[in-house]
């Protein structure tokens, strides 16, 4: 009448291929490569260095020249009557900008396209950084999703089984109280299974631009990431550094912005009445006795003093950053390991010895449902343990990232 805990186990695996099948097993390669291709962010990145490209291509242009007509001495009274007296003036004008305006415009956008380049590689570090979190994370949920269904599977066997022998009083009335109270907890844990699965899912999916409703993530097999070379920056401080750089040469642009231009200009004058012709120069020059700038330069070396600032948080988050992901990585390949060796042999082997014990006479139904507990916890140990060295080695990976 009883069942073996073996034949319970593939009870569970037969209710579980009779489920829907996963139709779009993605390997983690082949997802941070779809989403490098869909993503958002990396477009924006892109388009924003193409921007950065055209005002570095336009910083370098020079002021266009002005061409100017002027008639006078027409239209008036007495011999300014008609057009006969008029003088008509025709001259080019051309600003020269003083104070290393064009070279300090060139520095600037230089600068932001430079800065722009780090940022689509760092747009490119996060998502890659996102990817493989998902991904690991929509694993770990299709392992708990597998295992509370057999979990599942086995609580229904052993409810049925307590209300037999609760039924023939072979065993009191509480064996079949616990029982009934596992196989609900275990209900409940499956649905709670299947929404973290389907919000894992779609998690991945966006990020990948998938459409399939049953996406799928083969195991991940990531080697530790390259270690960052000594006195190498990460990308987070190449991207500061180059967020100081372009506020330092915003300086100088604010300071030239403070120099006057000049423009000068000539032409020629034509005198109708006497039919002669003459040249005229001009200079002008505005008098900054105003408008000296002195406001957009403050801003900007205050700006550069956030920048300072900024580069020097960015060097100690980046070492914590580095420090925790490896530390993090250690702690978690050493539970892997632990449980994947010592841990699940115990757990299974306890349980078995549970079985055999229990379909001697030995142990309760109640110790049987113990043991079972402990293995089902030892897979969910491994499973979060497994995921947690995923999650490690994407932040070690993203902290190291140039």
């Amino acid at each position: 009448m009883l069942k073996s805990l073996g034949t319970l186990l593939f009870a569970g695996m037969l209710a579980i291929a009779g489920g829907p099948a996963l139709a779009e097993p993605v390997a983690l390669s082949d997802a941070l490569a779809r989403g490098q291709e869909v993503s958002p962010r990396i477009a924006k990145a892109k388009a924003e260095l193409k921007a950065a490209e055209g005002r570095a291509m336009q910083a370098g242009v020079r002021p266009n020249p002005t061409i100017s007509a002027e008639v006078e001495n027409f239209s008036g009274t007495g011999p300014y009557r008609t057009f006969g007296q008029t003088e008509t003036t025709v001259a080019v004008s051309q600003p020269f900008e003083l104070g290393g305006k064009r070279r300090a415009r060139k520095a600037v956008a230089a600068a932001e396209r430079a800065f722009a380049q780090i940022a689509l590689r760092k747009a490119e570090a996060d998502l890659s950084y996102d990817i493989i979190v998902s991904h690991a994370e929509l694993r770990a949920a299709e392992d708990r999703a597998i295992l509370a269904r057999q979990v599942l599977v086995r609580a229904a066997e052993l409810a049925r089984i307590a209300e037999t022998l609760v039924d023939v009083g072979r065993d009191p009335p509480l064996t079949r109280l616990r029982a009934d109270a596992l196989f609900a907890e275990a209900g409940a844990e499956r649905l709670r299974a299947e929404a973290e699965l389907l919000s894992a899912r779609q998690r991945l999916a966006s990020l990948i631009g998938s459409e399939d409703p049953e996406l799928s993530a083969l195991p991940q097999d990531m080697a530790p990431p390259p270690t960052l070379p000594a006195g190498a920056q990460s990308l987070d401080e190449r991207l500061a550094v180059a967020e100081r750089d372009a506020s330092s040469a915003r300086v100088r642009l604010a300071e030239a912005d403070g120099v006057p231009d000049v423009t000068a200009s000539g032409g020629v004058r034509s005198f109708r009445e006497s039919r002669d012709t003459a040249f005229i120069v001009g200079v002008s020059i505005p008098l900054p006795l105003f408008n000296r700038n002195r406001g957009h330069i403050a801003a900007a070396r205050a700006d550069g003093d956030a920048a300072e600032a900024g580069l020097a948080q960015t060097r100690l988050d980046t070492r914590v950053s580095r420090r925790d992901a490896e530390w993090m990585l250690a702690a978690a390949t050493e539970r892997v390991t632990a449980l994947s060796r010592v841990g699940l042999f115990q757990a299974n082997e306890a349980a078995r010895v549970a079985e055999i014990g229990y379909q001697q006479g030995k142990f309760t139904l109640i110790e049987l449902i113990d043991a079972q507990d402990a293995l089902t916890g030892a897979h969910l140990k491994l499973i979060e343990a497994e995921l947690d060295r995923a999650r490690a080695l994407a932040a070690l990976g993203r902290a190291n990232a140039q």
